[in-house]
């Protein structure tokens, strides 16, 4: 019966929350900087529904509940090949509670929560500057192995020399994961449920809603596909389709993904990735390979170390 509860009020507040997902808003401006992380990326950012790292405080907060340990990670990417365009992330993930199962190869975490800080530098020709700062605080809920809750709460800052840009506000985003047969995951995120942007012009303005669903399924225990569709500005902004496969007892992974991009200029984007597992530590590359010229190839890197 607590099951049932928890799947229809999680149901609910994520229908409720992202119903007014609608056209209107700019679909670039502050605060839209990418995900977190090489491993992510590498699968073409299909993360919503596999997954269980420190990044989970961004891509779906109740994939926290899987963690197996604490974790501190680092990311950084070039996002404009030869202007200063970089974004960086600061990640810890930690499990509060463990769960308890009759099946000992269930483990779960009934409490856990993450902390995930963004800095974004951009810099001018003219020597200009412009940063963006966020800090996402994550907490998951589960009940039972197959069902978990999520939310994060951000602060959001900007500044720069350029007028008109030094911003602060508020975000707020719902997870949702739950297993639906031994192998087959489905994952839900809405982003910016609850959000403001305050600018010191006296213009403020709320981000754009988005909903993004996934489903994942473990062909063999070491190879993982997931697919995702994220809805933002009236319409299906994005659909991605990525991959991970494990070998060597979890030593090497090699990634791949394809993200269709819908929102403005279509155009289909690859991925890949390789990550290396070494006792505690992890090391992971992305590459992004984009038809357009002005962003041209991104290369992402992310080390994350087991506590």
């Amino acid at each position: 019966m607590r099951l049932l509860i928890v799947y229809m009020v999680a149901a609910a507040v994520l229908c409720a929350a992202c119903s007014q997902v609608s056209a209107g808003f700019s679909r670039g401006g502050s605060f839209t900087a990418p995900g977190y992380g090489a491993r992510a990326w590498g699968m073409g950012g299909a993360a919503v529904a596999s997954g269980s790292d420190e990044g989970a405080t961004y891509w779906n907060p109740a994939l926290l509940s899987l963690l197996d340990k604490g974790r501190l990670g680092f990311s950084y990417v070039d996002l404009v090949p030869d202007a200063t365009a970089r974004h960086s992330y600061l990640a810890y993930a930690s499990v509060l509670e463990r769960g308890t199962e009759d099946e000992p190869d269930l483990v779960f975490n009934e409490h856990a929560f993450g902390l995930l800080y963004g800095n974004l530098l951009l810099e001018l020709s003219d020597g200009r500057k412009y940063t963006e700062n966020s800090l996402l605080i994550g907490y998951s809920y589960s009940p039972e192995y197959f069902v978990s809750i999520g939310a994060s709460m951000g602060v959001l800052l900007s500044s720069g020399d350029i007028g008109g840009f030094d911003a602060k506000g508020t975000t707020f985003n719902l997870g949702l994961r739950t297993a639906l047969r031994e192998r087959l995951t489905l994952g839900a995120v809405c982003r910016n449920v609850f959000s403001r942007v305050m600018f010191d012009t006296g213009e403020d303005y709320a981000l754009e809603r988005s909903f993004t669903l996934g489903l994942a399924y473990s062909i063999f225990p070491n190879v993982t596909l997931e697919g995702d569709v994220v809805s933002a500005y009236g319409g299906v902004a994005r659909v991605v389709l990525g991959g991970e496969a494990t070998l060597f007892s979890d030593l090497l992974a090699l990634r791949g993904g394809m993200s269709g991009v819908t929102a403005g200029e279509n155009r289909a984007l690859p991925h890949m990735g390789i990550g290396i597992h070494f006792r505690r530590i992890r090391l992971d590359y992305n590459a992004n390979f984009d038809t357009v010229e002005a962003f041209d190839d991104t290369h992402r890197f992310s080390l994350s170390i087991g506590l």
